[in-house]
């Protein structure tokens, strides 16, 4: 068995033993030549090595490289990259965190320590490494300076853009061997800086070799409206491995030198494909209508019908292709599927008499087993108008949803598409949907305003200063109260703000799109109009008459709470709306709860718009 043990041992060095190359413990990224001789013999190789190692350090106390490489060397020798775990995860941190303590301010152990630490820990660890930077910077060689940078880089990449391009800037100058080119420009874009970022990608676009990376930049141009050096990108990357070439960036980029047809071909050929057939056909559909002949789109809108039912659910595409040529006769299956549409309106039409009617009867009950309630509010509004808001609401929100996100709704239901990843919604289709939505629901809202419900809606009895008063005390009352809920649920700075819009994103987009003005007058004004109207004004107004003013407020405070379909802060909007609605009472009208809610989310974007601000300043 001795026998067998020391052949093993000495098959395994012999490996190395006369090679000409053989690396020094000492030297730089060692560990990475021995972990690849660990291929037979793992156990008795592993061993030997480390005593090596260990036998080397000996000799050479002050050698701090040989001690790092034995951690690396240690921490690679038995990674699983099937499961993505290291074997060896115990003693790696066991010598990760002994050569810290030991060496607290030396440059290699600071970045490998770095490596190996996650949020907090490794921001700790990063400012301190750029301290001793400042303080000496001879001492770090421009490859641990460009690494320590390169991590602050990653860690504020989706917190602060001006910080993370500020730090990836400064690695690639001081490691111009690395290519930080796509990582840079994919923040420009963010900060809206198209120009640096197309010049960012073809400054190193030539030195390039990486085949996904070249890809990527080739794709960020396409995006970034350069079609030239995008096909030329592609025709360099085609030529060593075809299977890299994405057909719809391709297809994208003719389309963007107006070349429709060449266009087109790359899309065709994706339709080929048996794997999401129906998404390639879907993007073909779209290039179609757009900009084939409405023959071509019908052609094309049939296939995808053909290969799933259910693609166009509601007949909306194949309404899309009447308006173009109302000439086209329509299949059975498509009238089958656009009388669906119709008759979805209708069920949205009987939809609120599910709790329309329970609190009318309610009512009812009230009335007839105890003394009927004596209303507080002389409001205009009945059940008639609980009916027909609750309609126009469900009808909003449908039409947004065809409107905006029709496509990705049915694949979702039906399943007709095949990804393995979840797109993102871009800045720019979110800002448009949310500024349709507001302005679609201000609109219905206009419709049941008459010229005696006006006078409700700009009614108070309070002064503007006692009102403007009360609604500073109300804004610290909600920071208040965010922050008590803070200690149960997780919200930073910015999301508090964002808590009291429900849409941290969708605001973020306005703001980034239309600017702070456009965004204070949709979201600071017109939004807090008419969800006051609805629901301090017809809700309680309505139900205020049939359940008494108690029972009519805490309705409609539960309604405002669960229409912005968060129900980890239920208890938020509910004290929001049960509060507003006391102000109703008190000052017969809508208009100090107005000015509350204005203020509150005026406060809310001021605070986005210097957060978006922030990210995007110019470096």
């Amino acid at each position: 068995m001795l026998y067998r043990v020391v052949l093993l041992v000495l098959t395994f060095f012999s490996t190395y033993c006369f090679s000409q190359e053989i690396p020094d413990f000492g030297n730089p990224e060692s560990h990475t030549y021995y972990v690849e001789l660990l291929i037979n013999s793992k156990d008795i190789g592993f061993k030997e090595t480390l005593r090596q190692y260990d036998e080397f350090i000996l000799n050479n106390p002050k050698n701090i490289t040989a001690k790092v490489e034995r951690c690396k060397f240690i921490e690679n020798s038995y990674w699983d990259e099937y499961e993505d775990y290291n074997l060896k995860y115990d003693e790696t941190e066991e010598c990760i965190a002994n050569l810290y303590d030991t060496y607290p301010e030396n440059p290699k152990v600071l970045v490998y320590r770095a490596e190996n630490l996650y949020a907090e820990e490794q921001l700790e660890v990063l400012e301190a490494a750029s301290s001793l930077i400042d303080e000496d910077k001879d001492a770090w060689s421009n490859f641990d300076k460009a690494e320590i940078s390169k991590m602050l880089g990653q860690y504020y990449q989706d917190e602060n853009n001006w910080l993370a391009l500020k730090h990836f800037k400064r690695s690639q100058r001081l490691n111009s061997n690395q290519d930080l080119s796509l990582t840079i420009a994919r923040i420009q874009v963010d900060m809206k800086n198209l120009d640096e970022a197309k010049e960012t990608l073809l400054s190193r676009i030539d030195t390039d070799t990486i085949l996904w990376r070249m890809n990527q930049k080739a794709n960020l141009l396409v995006e970034l409206k350069s079609p030239n050096e995008a096909l030329s990108l592609f025709a360099i990357i085609s030529e060593r491995d075809s299977t890299y070439i994405d057909n719809e960036e391709m297809a994208t980029a003719m389309s963007d030198l107006d070349d429709y047809v060449s266009a087109r071909v790359f899309l065709v050929k994706d339709t080929v494909q048996e794997w999401n057939k129906s998404g390639k056909l879907q993007t073909l559909f779209k290039h179609d209508l757009k900009y084939s002949e409405t023959e071509v789109a019908l052609a094309t809108y049939r296939r995808m019908q053909q290969l799933n039912s259910n693609d166009d659910f509601f007949g909306i595409k194949r309404l899309k292709i009447f308006f173009k040529d109302v000439t086209l006769r329509w299949n059975l299956s498509e009238c089958f599927h656009f009388m669906l549409f119709i008759i979805s309106i209708g069920i949205l039409f009987l939809i609120p008499y599910l709790w329309v009617l329970p609190l009318h009867y309610l009512g009812v009950y009230i009335k007839d087993k105890f003394k009927a309630p004596v209303p507080k509010l002389d409001f205009v509004w009945t059940m008639k108008h609980f009916w027909i808001i609750s309609f126009l609401y469900l009808l909003a929100q449908f039409i947004l949803t065809i409107a905006f996100y029709y496509e990705d709704t049915i694949n979702y239901l039906f399943e007709v598409t095949m990804s393995y990843i979840e797109e993102e919604e871009s800045i720019e289709d979110s800002a448009n949907s949310s500024v349709f939505y507001i302005l679609f629901m201000f609109a219905l809202t206009s419709l049941i305003l008459t010229k005696k419900a006006l006078r409700h809606v700009f009614n108070t009895n309070l002064t503007l200063m006692r009102t403007l008063a009360l609604s500073v005390g109300f804004l610290i009352f909600n920071g208040v109260l965010l922050q008590l809920l803070r200690l149960f649920i997780d919200i930073d700075g910015v999301e508090a703000a964002g808590v009291i819009l429900n849409a941290k994103q969708e605001i973020m987009a306005i703001l980034s799109e239309y600017g702070f003005l456009l965004s204070m007058l949709l979201v600071g004004i017109i939004g807090p109009i008419y969800e006051e109207i609805i629901f301090r004004g017809v809700l309680l107004g309505s139900l205020e008459k049939h359940l008494g003013f108690v029972i009519a407020n805490v309705v409609q405070a539960v309604m405002f709470a669960l229409v912005h379909f968060d129900l980890s802060l239920f208890i938020f909007y509910f004290v929001f709306g049960f509060i507003t609605g006391i102000f109703v009472k008190r000052t017969q009208g809508l208009l100090t709860g107005i000015i509350f809610h204005c203020i509150n989310n005026s406060f809310a974007v001021l605070v986005m718009y210097y957060v978006v601000k922030l990210t995007a300043l110019p470096f």
